[in-house]
């Protein structure tokens, strides 16, 4: 009865105070029981091409020293050092061996893999130090080598045989999926087999100690040999496609970009989803508008309004709409004396430009207050699936 006696309040106050550690405590220990069931993430949450970036602003931003991660965090447009998204970042980029430091409290420093990539001094150490960049994380490899040479199955039986086979944890499986084919398609790695199905390509994604190796060729000629991509839009077919290999892709690499069409996309959704997400990530686009093929055009109308710099190419003049002929426009004409190598100089001259200058690749009203970074696109979320997309826009 004495509690009885107390002021009103006093005993409970007292109570709570006296609880609270315990309590404390209680969730403390949950939370570390939760996280341990969980275990530690044995894989990236962020796709290679995304985690590039850690690595390039080192590099780009800061001369390729180390810096602290309270000072780094600002150039990779985070405000905050403890934000989790920001260390998620650093923990994948360490992950794939481009930097090392991970924390609040860490050093970043980039690693000689992460030097490699973001300023080779060769194409084919770049595609070297990607490979093992990919392989330095033991599921990805794996599972990579299993289904080497096969066609990866549905995401049900998909999940089932990563949990099964290669103990990912199944709430962890969506994720996987995600940045595991995100990775693959970043790479190259999928190719087309007799029936046109998409498999993992044998030869794009060797064993680690092989790509890792000094004197290792490469030995898939599609392997990504450029951090940016140049988004190619033009229709399907015989001599559209022979223009692609033999002209457009060789002057596109001249000029120090990746080249990408929709028909090489083994990405899940609608085709024209597929092409408005490479639109977004593309550092330019390359258009060729012979023949005012109308899916060209629609496409080129989404390119301008998000806005992003595009090179035209036209084999007649008047295919190209009056109002743009005022931008970047390559024609050519079959009928000259070596025709394809001018038409292959002038692209790749035009494409430098268009990285030098991009506002001055995008009409008005869309160039209004563009800066170079506002041409910049975060990540979006990648969509599976493998499907290939139709032959011919």
């Amino acid at each position: 009865m004495a509690d009885d006696q107390t002021p009103a309040g006093k005993p409970n106050r007292k109570r709570k105070s006296a609880n609270a550690p315990k309590a404390k405590k209680a969730r403390r220990a949950h939370s570390t029981q939760a996280a341990a069931a969980g275990g530690p993430w044995t894989f990236p949450k962020h796709t290679l091409e995304k985690a590039i970036e850690v690595a390039q602003a080192l590099e780009e931003k800061n001369a390729g020293k180390p810096l602290k991660a309270a000072d780094f965090a600002p150039l990779l447009g985070f405000k905050r050092v403890q934000d989790w998204r920001y260390l998620d970042l650093l923990r994948s980029a360490n992950q794939y061996g481009l930097v090392q430091g991970s924390g609040s409290a860490a050093t970043i420093e980039l690693t000689p893999l992460g030097q490699d990539i973001v300023a080779p001094s060769s194409p084919s150490q770049r595609q070297r130090a990607l490979l093992a960049a990919f392989n330095k994380v033991d599921v990805f490899k794996n599972v990579a080598a299993f289904y080497s040479g096969k066609r990866i199955p549905e995401d049900e039986f998909f999940g089932n045989t990563l949990v099964r086979d290669f103990s990912v944890i199944r709430e962890r499986v969506p994720m996987f999926i995600e940045v595991f084919t995100a990775n693959l398609a970043y790479l190259k790695a999928f190719a087309a087999n007799a029936e046109g199905a998409p498999v993992v390509s044998a030869t794009a994604i060797p064993a680690q100690a092989e790509a890792t190796a000094p004197s290792a060729k490469v030995e898939s000629e599609n392997v990504r040999e450029f951090l940016d991509t140049c988004f190619v839009l033009m229709p399907f077919g015989e001599w559209f496609d022979r223009y692609y290999k033999d002209i457009y892709v060789p002057a596109i690499k001249e000029a120090g970009f990746e080249p990408l069409r929709a028909d090489s996309l083994f990405n899940s959704g609608s085709v024209i989803e597929q092409i408005w997400q490479q639109i977004r990530k593309a550092k330019v686009l390359l258009a060729d508008l012979t023949g005012k093929n109308p899916n060209v055009f629609y496409e080129l109308g989404l390119a301008h309004a998000v806005p992003k710099p595009v090179v035209f190419v036209a084999g007649n003049i008047e295919d190209v709409p009056f109002d743009v002929r005022h931008l970047r426009v390559v024609t050519f004409d079959v009928r000259e004396p070596s025709w394809s190598d001018r038409l292959r100089r002038d692209i790749t001259a035009y494409l430098k430009s268009a990285r030098a200058e991009p506002e001055r690749t995008i009409p008005q009203p869309f160039r209004d207050g563009v800066s170079p970074e506002d041409l910049v696109e975060e990540e979006p979320t990648t969509k599976r699936r493998r499907a290939p997309v139709a032959q011919g826009a």
